[in-house]
Order: structure tokens, then sequence, then C-alpha cells
């Protein structure tokens, strides 16, 4: 039926169902007799058996009624919908036979693949392939932000001596720096304390919202940064800084240019499998291609 969107339509929503779920914390009785249409837009209809799963454990018989009734007005609605499509729409238009067969070849292709991936890739990567990748692609590892080792920590304003904790913020010996990590152990929102990785300076402002008034052209190796808020001590020593547009280091790049080089392993190992099974078929006269 072309021209204009006639509603024929007459869908019923019966409240049977939702009014059981509301007077218990489970969301359909064990009673309910299975198969009971609790919505229908003509002659499709929707069944309790069908709903009786989708409601998450634990709510409450309050919230189990709000989302079966939001479901069950989403199915009729989309039904509704539905129905309209088909008078709308010539027998050609509603022919989804190619558009199945292309789904069906893709998914199952896809499966195809990751199984053989599963069985035959090698995702062993080590260091010295990591290496020469990083210094033969110098210019694709170029800073897009600032990164920094930091020594950073969270703490409460109300812990026992936070004087005596910020001087053992401050101090370079070895023997402070044990006691200080043991205290943030203790006390700590939340710390860091390794001077081997770099960070993203973007998410220690996340961490510390008062470095968003920092100048970053300040943010220097040896800089510290105390704050005091009305609930928290923070304290920040940049202990490495590596600006934007320098090359990045590769250590913080090890893990992407592993997981550059286990994809483009991947794609070969695809990619060859796929040229063998063409030639195989070529070589047994399974395939032909017309000229």
């Amino acid at each position: 039926m072309h021209g204009g969107l006639p509603y024929p339509f007459c869908y019923l929503i019966s409240g049977a169902l939702l009014m059981l779920s509301a007077c218990s914390d489970k969301p359909l009785p064990a009673n309910m007799p299975e198969g009971k249409v609790i919505a229908k837009v003509n002659a499709a209809s929707l069944t309790d058996k069908e709903t009786q799963h989708l409601v998450p454990e634990g709510i409450s018989g309050a919230d189990s009624l709000a989302f079966l009734s939001n479901y069950v007005n989403k199915w009729a609605y989309d039904e509704a919908f539905y129905q309209q499509a088909l008078n709308y729409l010539s027998e050609e238009e509603q022919d989804i036979t190619k558009e199945l067969d292309d789904f069906k070849k893709q998914l199952l292709s896809y499966r195809f693949e990751k199984k053989l991936i599963n069985e035959k890739l090698d995702t062993n990567v080590t260091d010295a392939e990591i290496e020469t990748y990083y210094n033969a692609n110098a210019e694709n590892f170029l800073l897009k932000s600032n990164i920094v080792k930091v020594l950073y920590i969270k703490t409460p304003v109300s812990i026992p001596n936070l004087d005596k904790f910020k001087k053992l913020c401050y101090s370079g010996n070895p023997k402070d720096a044990e006691q200080l990590k043991n205290l943030c152990i203790q006390y700590a929102n939340n710390y860091y304390m390794n001077d081997d990785t770099w960070l993203m300076f973007e998410d220690l402002k996340k961490e510390m919202p008062q470095l968003n008034e920092v100048p970053e052209y300040t943010v220097a190796k040896g800089k510290t940064f105390e704050f005091t808020d009305v609930a928290s001590f923070y304290f920040l020593k940049i202990l490495d800084v590596k600006s934007k547009n320098t090359l990045s280091p590769l250590n913080f790049e090890k893990n992407n240019i592993r997981n550059m080089l286990i994809n483009q392993r991947k794609q070969k190992l695809i990619n060859g499998i796929k040229k063998d099974f063409f030639d195989k078929a070529k070589s047994a006269k399974e395939l032909e291609i017309y000229n």
C-alpha cells in the first residue's frame, strides 16, 4: 500500500502480567502460565515466556514492573512500525534474500578467520623485533601530548602528622622513600611511585584538577606541585618529562608496537591462507574466471 501511511493497527498490551510482577520481588511468578499473551499488534503477539528471562536479577518489584513495561511498549512500538513497512514496501523491496546471503557469507568467513587465527597465529613478539620496528618507523612515534614520570600522592588532610608526611615527599633519601611508601599504603587515597613508567600528563590532570591551571611549559624535570583542598592533600614531583612533538620513548610505545606487529601477522596469515585456497581451487579447476 503506497502513498500515505494509514494506521489500521490496533495494538493491545495486557496489564495482568505487569500487575502480578509488581506484587512480588521476582520478575515473573513461577506459577504464571507459559505462553500467556501480554501484547498484540494485529496477528503478532508477545508472550510472558519470551520476557521471563529479560529482567535483571535482584531488582525490586517496582523496578521489574517498570523494566517490563518499557520492554513491552518498545516491542509494540517496533512491531507496529514493522507491520506498516510490510504494507508500504513492494514485494521487490521486501526481498532481502541477497542481503541475508551476503551477511551469512561475511559472518561465516569472519568466524573461519577467527578460528584460523586462534590455531595458527604466532603471538610471541620479541623485544628485538619491537626495537627494530621502533627504529625503522621513528617518524610515526612523535608524541601528541606531554608525558611524564612522577611521584604522585593524594591523601586526606586529616591524616596524623601531615607535616612529617610532606617532608618525606620532598626528601631524596631512599630510607625516607621507603617510609613514605609505607605511609601511603596506610593512609593515601591514591599514589604512584613507579619511576620507570611514563604517564600522560592529561591523565594526571584528572587526578589533580588543579593542574588545569598550570601552564604546561612550566612542567619540567624536578618541578614539584603541592595542593590542598577541603578534603585532600596532593603532592606531585616531575621525575622526567617528554614534550609533545618529540620522539616518544620506546618503553612508552612497546605495547602499541607489539599489537601492531601482531595485527600485521594476522593480515599476512589470512592473506596467505586465502591465496593458498585460491591457487588450489584454480589448480583443481574448481574455479573459473571468465573474461
